[in-house]
């Protein structure tokens, strides 16, 4: 047998284990009374446990295909499914939630960096990392601000624990809460970070929920670019530096694009 025989076969065994997590985690929630916990969440902890104790490196290509390009056509999928018009009354109706979280996170940040003595950069790393976007968000802003690698990888880790963490109590907390599908959509969308930990978290609620909790985030997301810009002045400015600007500005974009 050929070497990239071999490597197809494994391949395909990678996506087998892939799917079959995927339609184990359909079967749990079926199993699971009062619709706690959604499939996708199930499918998260398990993938988390698995890859704890089995990780060989001939399964990685079949991972990185399944969480990049998969995922990216299920979200495709999904958005073709949606108004437009219900997008954009969306985006109206959250635009001040949106503003007002993003106040919250880049100012408590601020005075949480003040108070505990930490670096501007991880601060500002973390704050846009959970008012934007999470990792996306993270991606795009360290190369303006020059962020340093320890630095990109403690925002990354925290955001990501906060998603687990978050995917798996917020249905259960909307729900203890009596919330309507709207809200529960809303809260999800501007309080969770990763867009598929916004799906994940959504759909584990309900369908509409889930819809409602996608558009928001959408809505969300488009606010890297501003505070992009914003942050590849304030670096330009803290640091002295006088190269920030339209290079910088395609290298945030070829990471954020890398990212995805």
């Amino acid at each position: 047998m050929t070497s990239k025989a071999q490597d197809r076969i494994l391949f395909v065994s990678g996506l087998g284990i892939c799917f079959a997590v995927a339609g184990l985690s359909v079967l749990i929630e079926k199993l699971v009374p009062g619709d706690l916990l959604g499939a996708s969440i199930i499918a998260l902890f398990m993938g988390t446990i698995i890859n704890s104790f089995f990780h060989p490196k001939w399964i990685k290509p079949a991972l990185k295909f399944t969480s990049k390009k998969i995922l990216k056509l299920v979200i495709i999928l999904l958005g073709a499914s949606l108004s437009f018009n219900v997008i954009m009354s969306v985006g109206k109706m959250t635009f001040f939630v949106m503003i007002f979280t993003f106040a919250m996170c880049l100012g408590g940040g601020f005075f949480i960096r003040k108070l505990f003595g930490l670096n501007w950069k991880l601060s500002n790393l973390i704050s846009a990392g959970t008012g934007i976007c999470g990792g996306s968000a993270v991606a795009a802003i360290a190369p303006v601000i020059d962020a340093d690698d320890k630095d990109i990888a403690f925002a990354m880790s925290s955001t990501f624990l906060f998603d687990m963490v978050m995917i798996a109590l917020y249905p259960i907390m909307g729900r203890l809460l009596g919330m309507s599908d709207i809200a529960f959509g809303i809260w999800a969308g501007t309080s969770v970070n990763d867009t598929a930990s916004v799906v994940a978290s959504g759909y584990a609620f309900s369908e509409a929920a889930g819809d409602f909790a996608t558009m928001v985030k959408l809505t969300r997301t488009v606010a890297i670019i501003p505070i992009v810009l914003v942050f590849a002045y304030i670096g330009r400015h803290w640091t002295g530096n006088q190269h920030y600007g339209l290079q910088e500005g395609r290298f945030c974009a070829n990471a954020l694009r890398n990212y995805h």
